[in-house]
């Protein structure tokens, strides 16, 4: 981790009573206010703006979800991609990706052109894992010998895609054309020693800087996207932070998901703080999921 002493330093909240073994991707949707998964759970969790939190059981794992047709989510599944009903909690998976019962599907965003990413993870040491784009008709592979394909976004032109892969400790920024949907040259653009943190989930916000949970460390750092280095730190009061999301009236709200991992306290709540950072809307799925 690199700095200055004029590092920003703030401390996320609770904002939830309700904790999930293992929660993850948190997405702003719009009227619905804040959701998030309880991945292990199969639970489906919402916090409307009102402040009144739900809990959908799933039909299935979904290990992460994005904006889809109509009222429905794009669901990627231990095994593919299909759609989540978040009225009822029913995935209907629709495109299978893998067949290795070994390897599971992890974390995935939208891009600009509406297609799908999301990354593979295995956890024996391998590096069998990918990252994968599904546009609604096609599934095709774009990074492979991954250990735990986690956190991506996209730069505001959407010309770079950040991924992470945890198991190497490592963010990348890819060179990427969203509408032929191929990946370009990349450039490590963090390396963080296991002996610091674990990198997981991240989001872009509206000026390019890049906001990364760090497993292990309690801390979301706010990485400068034209130089690399960390210009902001946000403590998380439990010790492994998994992702992290934009939201609220503003979108300067970080609302942060967190696992209840080696029963540590105040694991599996969802947090949040103010930040000087505004962030963008999702884009929806727009491969027309019949």
């Amino acid at each position: 981790m690199s700095g200055t002493s004029s590092t920003l330093r703030l401390t996320a909240t609770p904002v939830n009573d309700t904790a999930a073994e293992l929660s993850e991707s948190p997405l702003w949707n719009g009227d619905a206010g804040l959701r998030w998964l309880d991945v292990p759970g199969r639970r489906l969790l919402t916090l409307t703006p009102d402040g009144t939190e739900s809990i959908v059981t799933l039909s299935e794992t979904v290990t992460a979800m994005e904006p889809g047709p109509g009222d429905t989510l794009l669901a990627v599944t231990q095994t593919g991609f299909g759609m989540l009903d978040p009225a009822t909690g029913q995935v209907t998976e629709r495109v299978r990706a893998l067949r290795d019962e070994t390897v599971s599907m992890n974390d995935g965003a939208i891009d600009a052109s509406g297609a799908c990413w999301a990354g593979s993870a295995v956890r024996d040491g391998s590096r069998r894992g990918a990252l994968y784009r599904y546009d609604g008709t096609d599934v095709t592979t774009h990074l492979t010998r991954l250990g735990m394909s986690n956190g991506l976004d996209w730069s505001p032109d959407a010309d770079v895609l950040y991924h992470v892969d945890t198991s190497a400790g490592t963010l990348t920024a890819w060179e990427c054309d969203v509408e032929s949907g191929t990946l370009g040259e990349g450039r490590v653009w963090c390396s963080i020693p296991a002996g610091i943190g674990l990198p997981d989930g991240l989001t872009v916000d509206a000026d390019g800087d890049i906001w990364l949970a760090i497993w292990g460390r309690s801390e979301i750092w706010r990485i400068d996207a034209k130089t690399g280095h960390t210009t902001g730190i946000v403590h998380v009061p439990t010790r492994f932070p998994t992702s992290c999301v934009f939201g609220g009236d503003s979108l300067s709200t970080l609302f942060i998901t967190t696992a209840a991992h080696e029963n540590a306290p105040g694991g599996g709540l969802l947090y949040a703080v103010e930040v000087p950072a505004k962030g963008r809307l999702p884009y929806s799925f727009a491969g027309g999921l019949r």
